[in-house]
């Protein structure tokens, strides 16, 4: 949201100290992303009047204006424009003045006649996009003065980050709320005065809410007799120090209004519904609304709309439609406020791919009571701009009015939470001046009336942190707790984990935290099973972007990894344990439990002339999984599987005692395509929650053997599809006590290979604690392998 600052002391008083005034808001919650010198570029324009208007000599579409600007002779300046008149007061850039854009104006001749200056038309002064005639100033203007001062450009404008739980700081008056709390000012609220005619508004239209759930309350205006043109240049310098491109006067009293409340509305031209009335319902199967951005939009029956007698007018809290349009030609509107119930909105816009501004206000809650002050505001203000008779009285239908929740707080309770002793009495005061209404209280406590703008405080700990914001975090003393590393303090689960978490940093690897938040697109780019493709929607998104929770850690890892790699830093070993969630249909809440991915890409090594680097391979990821595993203490095989996240010649699925654990595998080229990944990737990606049930061994110290070892080599040809794994297994169980080690130190496939066939050599360590072993006691052990290998395997010696 982007707050003037100009505006915004018309509702309280704030010092000149910018720098201060951020500060201010950040600690209050709201997040400065930018702060903009509206109007630094201007300078040196001032009132002039036009004294007379010739023609030009050498060009029909130009002419020659006589300028008085209250000193010195008056300049003669060529014009292009035809919409002043002698007399006229017009903002002058004279000679050496700078305008939007950094143009700066010298004298000239234009097509032989000397030009000392501009006649400045809106756009050149930075305000909107306006070029087709001068900016005309009020007549009462005076001669000689600072045009940019008369007309307000100068301002600082502060660009705010809402975040979505505090729909009220959308708006003006909210930010002002917040600034009069903290500062224990006075706030000052526009005078709404709306001159009604005798009429009743009852007698021109009716409003039948159909769905009282989706909308509590809808409240209208009818106003006769205006007419629809440019707005006024006060009105045009607030939306456009907004940051909104003016329409005409209906239309931007509207626009204004939703920016001072935060509050959407809506005018219809009152002669376009079908018997002049308004019915609130839902969407029927195969019904269609043209827009006013010109798009025809396909309704469903969960979709909210507002219609008259016989067809949808409006998407409710999203978008009006183009044939009830306000225009040139209307003459009589039908003005709505409304309340519409957050995730109905959320759910529309989101179905019919619209974002709009009041799409997103009625997503993070509007305020029921400010529907009806705002609906009066703009009612009063197009009265003032548009002319017209506003109809006695309002259409209002609240069928259940909503009730303001009550919230306890205990002042010490309120203490222990904060570590610092606020007094009782400063607790209580703090809630009053952000509008909590105090009902009872004693020494101990007080019970509380919630704003009817403030959705996101429901319990003890949301009036705690009310306290925290306006008491000032930079007032409470910085202290650590002592905190014992037991399971009575972290979740039993919680140990284990740091302990991953430690062995895989041990072992080289970056830890990376992401958002847990991620949405089906991603899920379809990293071509996640189809169980893990649909997500657990949060009702007040970020963004699409972070639509719902993660079912995996796999998409916002690629994410991570591609945009380290576009940004140069392309040898990548990193890893993430976090949660993940998948829809649970039998409960309200989704199941959750932890994962953990290991990312490898780009090299390994180089860092020094010993250890040359080379790419990343399968095996050094097999590697991560030997060592977590061993970490543990459980038994894990891999088994070779065509996996869609994978490539099909390097996948497979990890898993002890036929559990499936994870999988692992080289990424596949779609998914590399998908995430903008230009260099080989390789995953590793574990469900730990029957990991995390293992009890990790402990160290046991061992005695060094003290004889020696008798070392043999053994290779065997084996079909091609036997795994090396399968055959170390077998050579470990066959080889009895005396066998202590087991490597594989070489494959080979060729000539001497028969097709079809590999030969696995590997390296044998018998050792006895007791004994140094002979030849024959080896022969024995060799013997039983060699059996077991052939029989188990179909091997054969070499």
């Amino acid at each position: 949201m982007r707050v003037s600052l100009n505006w915004l002391r018309e509702f309280v008083d704030i010092d000149g100290d910018v720098e201060k005034l951020a500060d201010e808001l950040t600690m209050l919650g709201l997040e400065i992303e930018a702060i903009e010198q509206v109007g630094a570029e201007l300078s040196d324009i001032v009132v002039g009047q036009i004294m007379s208007i010739d023609p030009h000599p050498d060009a029909d579409k130009l002419v020659v204006c006589t300028t008085d600007i209250g000193k010195g002779e008056p300049l003669q300046i060529v014009c292009g424009a035809k919409n002043m008149s002698v007399g006229d007061r017009v903002p002058t850039a004279i000679e050496g003045s700078t305008l939007a854009g950094g143009f700066k104006i010298k004298r000239r001749k234009m097509r032989g006649v000397e030009s000392q200056g501009m006649l400045c038309a809106p756009d050149e002064l930075g305000i909107g996009t306006d070029h087709s005639g001068l900016l005309v100033l009020p007549p009462e203007s005076p001669v000689g003065e600072d045009a940019i001062a008369l007309l307000g450009l100068r301002d600082i404008a502060l660009e705010l980050e809402v975040t979505p739980n505090r729909g009220d700081w959308a708006g003006m008056i909210g930010v002002a709320r917040e600034l009069a709390a903290l500062h224990r000012a006075d706030m000052r609220l526009p005078h709404v005065d709306c001159h009604e005619g005798s009429q009743p508004a009852s007698e021109f239209s009716s409003v039948t809410i159909e769905d009282p759930d989706l909308c509590p309350r809808y409240a209208g205006r009818v106003i006769m007799g205006v007419t629809p043109g440019p707005s006024p240049l006060w009105l045009c310098q607030r939306l456009l120090a907004a940051g909104l491109r003016p329409i005409n006067n209906i239309v931007d009293v509207t626009n204004f209004v939703l920016l001072e409340t935060g509050h959407p509305l809506h005018a219809f031209d009152y002669d376009t519904l079908t018997e002049n009335r308004i019915v609130v319902r839902r969407a029927k199967q195969g019904e269609t609304i043209e827009t006013i951005d010109e798009q025809t939009r396909q309704l469903t029956p969960d979709m909210l709309i507002i219609a008259d007698a016989l067809k949808p007018v409006a998407i409710a809290g999203v978008m009006g439609g183009a044939e009830t349009e306000v225009g040139e030609m209307s003459r009589n509107i039908f003005l709505e406020s409304a309340y519409f119930h957050p995730p109905s909105v959320r759910s529309t816009a989101r179905a019919l791919g619209m974002s709009t501004e009041a799409s997103q206000r009625f997503q993070r809650g509007a305020d029921p009571e400010m529907a009806v002050w705002a609906l009066d505001r703009a009612a009063a203000l197009i009265q003032t701009v548009a002319g017209g008779t506003v109809a006695k009285g309002r259409l209002d239908e609240y069928p259940s009015p909503l009730e303001r929740p009550t919230v306890s707080l205990r002042y010490q309770r309120s203490q222990l939470l904060l570590g610092t002793d606020v007094p009782t009495e400063t607790q209580k005061e703090i809630l009053e001046r952000l509008s909590f209404d105090v009902i009872a209280c004693d020494s101990d406590s007080c019970n509380v009336h919630v704003p009817s703008w403030r959705h996101d405080v429901s319990c003890e700990a949301d009036l705690i942190e009310e306290i925290a914001r306006v008491y000032g975090y930079q007032n409470i003393p910085v202290a650590l707790p002592a905190v014992r590393q037991t399971d009575l303090i972290f979740a039993p689960e919680e140990r284990p984990i740091r302990l991953i978490r430690n062995l895989l940093f041990q072992k080289g690897l970056t830890e990376v935290m992401s958002m847990t938040f991620s949405c089906e697109r991603d899920a379809v780019h990293a071509r996640l099973p189809d169980k893990l493709r649909h997500l657990v929607f949060l009702q007040n998104p970020l963004s699409e972007n972070y639509a719902g929770m993660r079912t995996s850690l796999i998409p916002n890892m690629l994410a991570i990894l591609s945009n380290n790699i576009r940004k140069g830093s392309r040898n990548l070993a990193l890893f993430e344990v976090g949660p993940v969630y998948t829809p649970d249909e039998s409960h309200e809440l989704p199941n959750q439990r932890t994962a953990c991915t290991i990312a490898l890409s780009g090299a390994l090594g180089g860092k020094h002339w010993s250890a040359p680097a080379r790419p990343v391979d399968f095996y050094d990821i097999k590697g991560y999984a030997e060592a977590l595993f061993e970490h543990i203490g459980i038994p894990w095989t891999l088994e070779a599987e065509d996996l869609p996240a994978y490539h099909p010649r390097a996948s497979a699925r990890v898993t002890t005692d036929s559990t499936a654990l994870g999988t692992m595998g080289e990424c596949h080229p779609k998914v590399m395509e998908a995430f903008d990944i230009d260099q080989p990737v390789f995953l590793l990606d574990l469900d730990l929650t029957f990991l995390l049930d293992v009890t990790v061994p402990k160290p046991v110290f061992s005695q060094p053997p003290t004889l020696p070892p008798s070392l043999r080599d053994l290779a065997v040809v084996v079909d091609s599809t036997v795994p090396a794994g399968q055959l170390v297994e077998t050579v470990l169980t066959a080889g009895g006590k005396l066998l202590s080690q087991v490597h594989v130190f070489d494959v080979y496939t060729g000539k001497q290979v028969p097709q079809g066939k590999k030969s696995i050599a590997l390296s044998l360590v018998f050792q006895a604690r007791d004994k140094t072993l002979t030849d024959k006691d080896t022969d024995k052990s060799i013997d039983r392998i060699v059996a077991a290998l052939r029989e188990a395997h179909g091997a054969q010696l070499r």
